[in-house]
C-alpha cells in the first residue's frame, strides 16, 4: 500500500477530515491532499507526531513490511554464515557490511559481524579487526535485548579484552556471568521428563565433553614463577588421556566433530616423538592424525550410534580456517622436525593419502 493510501485510511479510521489533521499538525490542508495523492511526502519532523497520533510505528506508517524485513535480514545472516562457518571470513564480512548499509544498527547483523571480526586475521596472522569486534560487542550490550546475542557479545568481549590487554575488564565481565551449574543445559536436564529430559541430558553431556576435551589439550601454561605447569613428558601424557577419554565416549568410532580433536592431538604427539627421535611412534601418531582428518572430511555428518550420544546429529560445526583438515595437517608436516623421516615410505604414504583430500571447505 502506498503512503498516500495509508494516510487516507488512517485519517478516515480516526474520523478526521483533511482540515482537522492539518490543524493538528500545523500545516495546510493542501499538504495533506498532496500526501494522499502520493504527490509529496511529509517532512521527517512530522513522522513522529503522525505515529503518535495514529498509535502506529514508523514502519507501519511508511509501509515497511516488518516480517519481510526480518526475512531479508535473516537471509543476509544465513548467507554470511555459509562462508564464516567454513573460514571464508572476508567474504562473510562483505555480505554483512553490505547488509548493515541497508539496515543500519540492526543487532542481528552486528552480532554476526562481531563474530567475524573477532576471528579474522591478515596475511601476517594478526587479528586486524579485534578493536572492531570490541566495538560491535559493546554496541550489542547497549542495544540488544536478546539474551543469546548479549551472552555471545560477552563471550567475544571477554576474549577480545584479554587479547588487547584490558584484563581487568575481561575478568569483571566474566565474573558477572552465572556459574556452570546455572547454565541452560544444567537446568533443562533437571526440569524436563521423558524424551526432552533424555535430549537435554545428551546436550549437557556433549557440552561437558567438549569442555573437558579442550581443557586436557590446553592445560599446559606458564605459571607465575615462569615455569611451565607440566614437563613435556607430562604434557604428552595429558594428550594420551584426551585420546583415551574420547575413545571411551565414542566406542563405535563415530566421533563426528571430535575427529578434529583426535587429529590435532595425534599430530602434537607426532611432533613430540619426532623431537625425541622416536620416529616409529611419530609415524604411528601421524598416521592416526591423517586418519581422523580424513574421516572428519568424509563422515562428519553421520548420526552417532555410540551409547551416550546415540541418535544425535553430528553435522553442525564451524571453523575459522577455509582449509580443510587434510590441508592443515599437510602444512604442519612441512616442519623440519620431520626431515629425518620425510623420505620414509610410511611418511610418503601418509602425505599421498592426505593430498587426495586436501582442499578448501565448500560453502554448500
Amino acid at each position: 500500500m502506498s503512503f498516500g493510501k495509508t494516510i487516507k485510511n488512517l485519517r478516515r479510521k480516526h474520523d478526521m477530515t483533511q482540515e482537522h489533521l492539518a490543524e493538528i499538525l500545523s500545516i495546510s490542508p493542501q499538504a495533506i491532499s498532496r500526501w494522499e495523492t502520493d504527490m509529496a511526502m511529509p517532512d521527517i519532523s512530522l513522522i513522529a507526531p503522525l505515529c503518535n497520533l495514529f498509535n502506529i510505528t514508523s514502519d507501519e506508517l511508511l509501509g515497511i513490511d516488518l516480517s519481510r524485513r526480518q526475512e531479508t535480514i535473516s537471509a543476509i545472516c544465513d548467507e554470511a554464515d555459509k562462508y564464516s562457518s567454513r573460514g571464508y571470513l572476508e567474504k562473510a564480512r562483505e555480505i554483512l557490511e553490505d547488509g548493515l548499509r541497508k539496515y543500519p544498527d540492526n543487532c542481528d547483523i552486528i552480532y554476526n559481524l562481531m563474530y567475524v571480526s573477532s576471528f579474522q586475521k591478515d596475511s601476517t596472522g594478526d587479528r586486524k579487526y579485534l578493536d572492531e569486534a570490541i566495538k560491535w560487542g559493546e554496541k550489542i550490550l547497549e542495544q540488544s535485548t536478546v539474551d543469546h546475542q548479549r551472552h555471545g557479545a560477552i563471550q567475544i568481549l571477554c576474549y577480545s579484552y584479554r587479547d588487547v590487554g584490558r584484563l581487568d575488564e575481561a575478568v569483571k565481565m566474566a565474573e558477572s556471568m552465572p556459574f556452570m551449574a546455572l547454565s541452560r543445559e544444567m537446568l533443562l536436564s533437571n526440569i524436563y521428563s521423558g524424551d526432552k529430559a533424555y535430549d537435554s541430558m545428551q546436550s549437557k553431556a556433549e557440552n561437558l565433553l567438549q569442555f573437558l576435551s579442550n581443557s586436557l589439550f590446553f592445560m599446559q601454561t606458564k605459571l607465575d614463577s615462569g615455569e611451565m605447569a607440566y614437563t613435556p613428558e607430562e604434557e604428552a601424557t595429558l594428550r594420551d588421556k584426551r585420546i583415551a577419554f574420547l575413545h571411551l565416549f565414542f566406542e563405535n568410532g563415530d566421533f563426528g566433530f571430535y575427529h578434529t580433536h583426535l587429529s590435532d592431538t595425534h599430530r602434537e604427539q607426532a611432533f613430540y616423538y619426532a623431537q625425541k627421535e622416536d620416529y616409529e611412534k611419530a609415524l604411528h601418531h601421524l598416521s592416526l592424525a591423517a586418519e581422523h582428518a580424513i574421516k572428519f572430511i568424509t563422515s562428519v555428518n553421520e548420526d552417532c550410534t555410540s551409547l551416550v550420544f546415540r541418535g544425535t546429529y553430528r553435522g553442525s560445526w564451524c571453523t575459522s580456517s577455509s582449509e580443510n583438515e587434510a590441508s592443515r595437517l599437510l602444512k604442519k608436516m612441512e616442519s623440519k622436525v620431520f626431515d629425518k623421516i620425510r623420505e620414509n615410505k610410511e611418511f610418503s604414504i601418509i602425505t599421498e593419502r592426505l593430498s587426495e583430500y586436501a582442499d578448501n571447505w565448500r560453502t554448500e
